[in-house]
């Protein structure tokens, strides 16, 4: 029965099923789900293409640890991970590069890389 739950609590959090913060948006972005739990983010690295509009939606599955905020500090967002429920981070990509994200004490470190 496990086997068949951890599927569908990813399934739901890539399609946000009763949360409009990770809903798919009306643009076509690519969303690109996360899990964070008591050893960090999984993936801790993800790609996306240069110059375009992503979202990241980020899904905190455990009360270990320190992943109850999440940080991008060089576009000045914190936003809180409450626990089970998805949350949805929109950005536009750099030209080159990559963006990353952190918890808010810096431990669990992450990136989306450009492609």
């Amino acid at each position: 029965m496990r086997e068949l739950f951890i599927p569908a609590v990813l399934w739901v959090s890539v399609l946000g099923c009763g949360s409009e913060t990770a809903a798919q948006p009306a643009d076509g972005r690519p969303v690109i789900a996360i899990t964070v739990d008591q050893t960090g983010y999984t993936p801790a690295e993800v790609t996306a293409k240069g110059g375009e509009p992503v979202r990241l939606v980020f899904t905190r599955t455990s009360d270990d640890g320190c992943g109850q905020q999440l940080v991008f500090k060089d576009q000045k967002i914190r936003k809180d991970l409450p626990l089970q429920s998805p949350v949805a981070v929109d950005i536009t990509m750099p030209a080159s590069g990559k963006v990353t994200f952190s918890c808010g004490m810096d431990m669990y470190r992450g990136a989306v890389v450009i492609e």
